[in-house]
């Protein structure tokens, strides 16, 4: 794809509509970006070799999360300016920001003047807690020139020339219009508030969100700003929506959908393989795919089966398998069926078998060969069958 030099220089000097900006970001700009970051050169740099190993507890995972995340917004500086340079705008760079926390990177020229400013989030697909922030306040982010963007990422076996063991590889790039993200956040955020905020109200100092609890205030623990949480679809307090505005309310429930999707496919993809030593296919409900399988076990994602009947219909066109079902993080359930009489009736119900918190826990309770619950302990899953 090549950059025509005149629209180089004007998106990146913040001279465009941010809508238009949006547009162009997001089918010219990023996906040049998201190539070069998938590219042999980039991945060996950030690969793991010969055995290298991740760690498994919380805290020091999260670090290697927050490690990876700095290297791909290092790496995006340095390829953004590369390809400026490849179009002919030269005289335009990415500079990194050190004097805020916000933004991360920002286009200037020889002269030093600025123009569009991103801020950059990374999450690791099969992350359970996907907890990048977005809590800069409204009067610190610039309507014209500032944009977040999110890289989705995931650990890839794939080595062919270069023989890393396993390496990072973007799997989306999304961008949302700043300014307008953080409207929608506060407007979600200031109507949710906590269960008893006694005589006060939560709002905002001039530095941070700050709660109130029984009419007590303290700084915001951290859970404003979640990148998953910004606002949910039907809000009942939505304001009224511009064209910048719906397309970004959009484009987000759409984002928060996707990420929670490609993760739960990645960790089937992953996990499924150990356990059911065969090649991983599809499970179907009609023709939408609800999950996968592989030999005698399948996993479900809970998002795809809205109703208990649903559940039932897979679960019995697979009954000689394993059925586990996951929720949006990814927390899963074994699931079985049970008959229940109802008068000259009998109906099929789905049933609780075992569950937990963490995807990591489920091949070793695969491997303890758990018994069953009694089959009266049955899960209230969807909307239960009449």
């Amino acid at each position: 794809m090549s950059l025509v030099q005149t629209e180089v220089r004007e998106f990146l000097s913040g001279q465009r509509e941010p809508i238009e900006t949006l547009d162009w970001l997001q089918g010219t700009f990023l996906p040049e970006v998201q190539s070069s970051l998938n590219s042999p050169d980039v991945r060996r740099r950030i690969g793991l070799y010969s055995g290298e190993r991740i760690p498994e507890n919380e805290r020091n995972l999260t670090d290697v999360r927050n490690r990876v995340s700095l290297i791909v917004e290092y790496e995006l500086a340095r390829i953004a300016t590369q390809i400026l340079s490849e179009a002919g705008a030269q005289e335009l760079f990415w500079s990194y920001v050190v004097a805020n926390r916000f933004p991360d990177l920002e286009v200037r020229n020889s002269q030093g003047k600025r123009g569009l400013r991103i801020e950059v989030k990374c999450l690791q697909s099969v992350a359970e807690e996907k907890s990048a922030n977005f809590d800069t306040l409204r009067k610190d982010v610039h309507p014209q020139t500032d944009f977040l963007v999110v890289f989705l990422w995931e650990w890839k076996h794939d080595a062919t020339t270069i023989l890393w063991d396993r390496a990072p590889s973007i799997e989306k790039v999304y961008v949302f219009h700043a300014a307008t993200l953080a409207l929608l956040r506060d407007r979600y955020w200031l109507n949710s508030p906590p269960r008893n905020p006694g005589e006060g109200l939560q709002g905002f100092d001039l530095r941070f969100a700050v709660n109130c609890n029984d009419g007590n205030f303290n700084e915001e623990e951290g859970n404003y700003g979640k990148l998953m949480r910004l606002w949910a679809p039907d809000f009942e307090y939505a304001p009224t929506l511009n064209t910048l505005a719906e397309r970004t309310v959009t484009d987000y429930l759409a984002f928060q959908s996707e990420v929670i999707s490609i993760g739960f496919n990645n960790l089937a993809n992953r996990i499924l393989p150990e356990l059911g030593k065969q090649l991983v296919t599809s499970v179907l409900l009609g023709t939408k795919q609800v999950g996968w399988r592989a030999g005698g076990f399948i996993f479900l994602f809970g998002e795809r089966l809205a109703k208990a009947t649903d559940i039932v219909q897979v679960l019995k066109e697979n009954a000689e398998t394993r059925a586990f079902i996951f929720g949006s993080k990814y927390a899963w359930t074994e699931l079985g069926l049970k008959s229940v009489t109802r008068g000259k009736t009998t109906l099929l119900k789905v049933r609780s078998i075992g569950g937990g918190k963490k995807p990591k826990y489920l091949v070793p309770f695969v491997k303890q060969s758990l018994k069953p619950l009694p089959a009266s302990q049955a899960i209230s899953v969807g909307q239960d069958e009449s």
